[in-house]
């Protein structure tokens, strides 16, 4: 079974460093990961909606100055789904706002490395594994 990831960010730049991010993680993982990108809050809701990605890994400059009320809306939306946010370095004190907003994990951009992000998107999958056993379960 795949992981399916969505990469989000307002950057086209930054987008193509979090994708070389995500191929030097992939290198490493005991899952098949599929990867799609979106580069506005528009397009990650179509993206959302069409691929039903198990996470998104969305940086800041997606919406900059809406970031944490745009991922409350994407998990009320898709509850299932798994966020990483990833933090302008000025804004660390953050985190608890990022939380509170739905995101599984957050970590400022410049401390992002394809090691961190493997552990990442491991744990994750291995939480929504659990999660359709327990669905098994109870259904």
């Amino acid at each position: 079974m795949a992981f399916r990831i969505l990469i989000a960010a307002g950057n086209p730049d930054y987008l193509a460093s979090l994708r070389e991010l995500t191929e030097a993680a992939r290198a490493f993982l005991p899952i098949n990961l599929e990867v799609v990108e979106a580069r506005t809050l528009d397009e990650t809701r179509r993206r959302l909606a069409d691929s039903a990605p198990d996470a998104l890994m969305a940086d800041w400059s997606l919406v900059p100055e809406q970031t944490l009320a745009a991922v409350r809306a994407l998990v009320a939306e898709q509850p299932e789904l798994r966020v990483l946010l990833l933090l302008p370095d000025v804004r660390r004190e953050y985190r608890e706002a990022a939380w509170s907003a739905g995101a599984c994990a957050c970590v400022p951009r410049d401390r992002i490395d394809p090691e961190w992000l493997q552990a990442m998107l491991c744990v994750m999958n291995r939480a929504k594994e659990r999660e359709a056993r327990l669905r098994q379960r109870v259904a």
